[in-house]
């Protein structure tokens, strides 16, 4: 497996993402290095879990996204909404977002390095 420098972390175990894929418990701690424009899914939040994704290459849209029925808050925002993704949209290679899962209702953005916003 490829490794990435990640700011704050040092080198990390990474996997290119090129398209849409979901997440699961095996991609914990790998760091989800999105090299073009792509929908990453999360999955059900359980307690323990933590996913990275990193913007892989400048001028590309990333969207993180919640299973629809949890959340994603953190980065300036505390609301509760399901469903709600989080987009990184024509940032820097190199940005990128740590999210934990809280065990029963979503995630929680715990790092991020870049410019990201909600999905109305």
């Amino acid at each position: 497996m490829a490794s990435v420098n990640l700011e704050g972390f040092g080198h990390n175990q990474a996997e290119e993402v090129t398209g849409a894929k979901t997440l699961d418990a095996g991609d914990c701690g790998v760091v989800q290095n999105v090299t073009a424009t792509a929908a990453v899914t999360l999955p059900a939040t359980a307690a323990l879990r933590n996913f990275i994704v990193r913007v892989g290459k400048a001028g590309i849209t990333v969207t993180i996204a919640p299973n629809a029925s949890d959340y994603i808050i953190g980065n300036g925002s505390s609301a509760t909404t399901d469903n709600k993704a989080l987009i990184f949209t024509n940032q820097p290679a190199g940005s990128y977002v740590q999210l934990s899962a809280d065990g029963t209702a979503g995630y929680v953005v715990t790092r991020i390095k870049g410019t990201a916003t909600y999905a109305a």
